[in-house]
């Protein structure tokens, strides 16, 4: 993606062109922006609260500062639906009255932009802007708008980090989205495509439902996602008893064991332990890396004895139909395990095709060959 098609600067490409005299244009103008940000993460907004002020994108993008005014304000409220987007990018522009301006009239527009725009402009520079978005965010700490406070979650968490926010305005905030009324909006952002705020809702889900039944559904969620280290944050509450009952950590279990990072693998061998299951523990110590194999065997060996994996392994190599992972598994113990006269069956899968299988299969015979 190339510097000028980033979100960013396609919103300041675009926002230069609210200046303009001609309506058609002006109209055409806002509705882009209103696409660019309704298709965004919320974090977006603080990234062009900075970009609004960075002096050196706006010379590669060939821009100046825009220069709005207070005045431009009136023609701009009058463009219906896109109306907030256009005012929230006004609320980014370094003159001050132009600023306040758009904040007086970010106050009447109690929507998702409307209020992202007023919790950002909370850490302006000059008080008395901060001061009238706050006025304008009040009347939304209520039962009846939780759920648009908890779909801008991750600007409400970033608060922590102004220093101009208020401390009585971060708790405010803080306990609208942690109220009853905000629930089903919390559990509603797990399966929101924006992470960010996904993750915001799964941790004041989590901080909930702490020790309870409802602990599965935000972990299960969170192991859905693409994200490796959601996943693997999912998985270290889920071995963790003062979060997760055990009985949540046996039923996640072959969901956790059958996760692509090994980290999130060690949990579900947990999860199998926890149950008594034997034959997933074995299966476990066979597990293509190592450090899934290593707790496999401490808990198989703390609850039902060590097993013979020299003998396990080559049983695995003799199977005409073995897996790739459970190939690597095997051949991976017997470098552990093994024995010099174990080196021609291990030599045999040094040609296989599949680059993974070969690659252990060298690494277990240079092994073997050192063996005295």
């Amino acid at each position: 993606m190339s510097s000028d098609d980033t979100p960013v600067a396609r919103v300041l490409l675009r926002a230069a062109d609210l200046l303009h005299r001609s309506t058609t244009r002006v109209q055409e103008a806002a509705a882009d922006l209103d696409h660019i940000l309704a298709g965004q993460p919320i974090t977006l907004v603080p990234a062009l609260d900075r970009a609004f002020r960075d002096a050196g994108l706006h010379h590669d993008l060939g821009l100046a500062f825009l220069d709005l005014r207070a005045p431009d304000l009136e023609r701009i409220e009058r463009l219906g639906a896109a109306t907030s987007g256009a005012l929230g990018v006004a609320s980014l522009v370094r003159d001050g009255r132009a600023r306040e301006a758009a904040v007086v009239r970010l106050a009447h527009r109690v929507d998702r932009l409307g209020t992202a725009f007023l919790i950002n402009r909370l850490n302006d520079y000059v008080g008395p802007v901060g001061g009238l978005a706050w006025a304008g965010l009040q009347p939304r700490l209520t039962a009846r708008h939780a759920a648009l406070v908890v779909r801008c979650l991750p600007l409400v968490d970033r608060m922590s980090e102004w220093v101009r926010a208020g401390v009585d305005q971060r708790r405010a905030l803080q306990e609208v989205v942690r109220s009853p009324a905000a629930r089903p909006a919390l559990w509603d952002s797990l399966r929101d495509r924006d992470l960010v705020l996904m993750r915001a809702a799964a941790r004041i889900l989590v901080s909930l439902h702490r020790g309870q039944p409802e602990i599965r559904d935000v972990l299960a969620a969170a192991l859905g996602r693409r994200d490796q280290q959601l996943r693997i944050w999912a998985a270290q509450l889920a071995f963790d008893p003062a979060v997760t009952p055990s009985s949540v950590l046996q039923e996640l279990a072959p969901k956790l064991s059958a996760d692509r990072n090994p980290a999130v693998r060690v949990a579900g061998v947990r999860g199998f332990a926890a149950r008594d299951d034997r034959d997933a523990l074995v299966r476990a110590t066979f597990d293509p890396h190592g450090l899934v194999r290593h707790h496999a065997r401490i808990l198989l060996a703390g609850k039902f004895g060590a097993i013979d994996y020299r003998g396990r392994a080559l049983a695995v190599l003799a199977e005409p139909d073995a897996t790739r992972p459970d190939l690597v598994g095997a051949l991976a113990n017997l470098s552990e395990f093994g024995r010099r006269p174990d080196i021609p069956t291990v030599a045999a899968f040094v040609a296989d095709t599949r680059p993974s299988v070969a690659r252990e299969a060298q690494r277990t015979l240079d092994l073997l060959e050192r063996l005295p």
